[in-house]
């Protein structure tokens, strides 16, 4: 349930976001990104304030309903919101910010909720599923597609191949780094 639970908000939390870049446009990049950065210096307090053991009710309450038993609080959020600054701060077509963020968001997290109930194991990382990379490249391809077209598939098995290795990085981080430099490789 727990992971369901995680999932959920890893896709809505995307999904937001590209919302917040198809609603106000080109025309308003630099206050999205802006509200991303000041989310992310708030999220860094947030770590801090928890590494010292600090009590944080509304923050130990979505701990609780969201964060691993035994992870470094607000480790996989950290990595999220620097994956997404990475895609604002290399990337300048909308489009591809937003193929980027839905290949992150709905992507990993239907992977993750598809490759823990499969069963045949990559050979090079025991930790992920054939099943679930699957379920990443036709998930990611969908959202990708949207945005940048034929160019979303391509981008999809990319990260879905990069997602699949274990780099010793959280895949929040990874997975808008591949699309970074297909980015800048394609365009």
């Amino acid at each position: 349930m727990l992971e369901i639970r995680r999932r959920l908000i890893h896709i809505s939390v995307g999904l937001c976001i590209i919302a917040a870049l198809s609603i106000w446009g080109a025309g308003y990049y630099e206050y999205v990104e802006g509200t991303l950065f000041a989310m992310f210096l708030v999220g860094l307090w947030i770590t801090d304030q928890k590494l010292k053991k600090r009590k944080l009710p509304v923050v130990d309450y979505m701990l609780e309903m969201f964060e691993r038993p035994h992870a470094l609080p607000t480790y996989g959020a950290f990595w999220y919101g620097m994956g997404v600054l990475l895609l604002f701060s290399f990337m300048r077509d909308l489009n591809y910010i937003r193929a980027g963020i839905g290949i992150l968001a709905i992507g990993d997290g239907i992977a993750t909720l598809v490759g823990r109930s499969g069963n045949m194991r990559i050979f090079y990382n025991p930790n992920k599923t054939i099943e679930g990379t699957a379920a990443f490249f036709i998930a990611s391809s969908f959202a990708a597609y949207i945005f940048i077209g034929n160019a979303g598939i391509a981008l999809s098995l990319l990260c879905s191949l990069a997602e699949s290795v274990d780099w010793g990085v959280d895949d929040n981080f990874i997975i808008p780094l591949t699309c970074v430099l297909f980015y800048i490789l394609y365009s």
